[in-house]
């Protein structure tokens, strides 16, 4: 799961049972199990969008569009287990089509 929009935090994390189980999965990345059931959870629940300082105006597109193109990717099915990049032929065209909207 990932947030996206406003630097403040987003999911209300005290609400979560405490019988799952936390483990850090990355950098950036929390994997919350328990019996029968996992999710992975992206920036501590924080917008992904303020993670690296990322800078508010014509570049914040560039990210939701990356973030359109990974759920584009997970709801068509088919990933193995893990963590998985946006194909260089989909930056490819979100940065082509950034630039023809935001570079004049």
């Amino acid at each position: 799961m990932a947030t996206l929009s406003a630097s403040e935090d987003e999911l209300d994390l005290a609400g979560l049972p405490a019988v799952y189980q936390r483990t850090r999965d990355g950098e950036h990345v929390t994997r919350y199990q328990t019996t029968g059931h996992y999710f992975y959870l992206l920036n501590g629940g924080n917008a992904v969008n303020f993670l690296h300082g990322a800078s508010v105006g014509p570049f914040i597109h560039l990210v939701q569009a990356e973030i359109l193109a990974a759920v584009r990717m997970l709801t068509r099915g088919g990933l193995a287990h893990g963590i998985h990049d946006v194909t260089a032929a989909d930056r490819a065209v979100i940065a082509d089509t950034w630039l023809t909207y935001f570079n004049r």
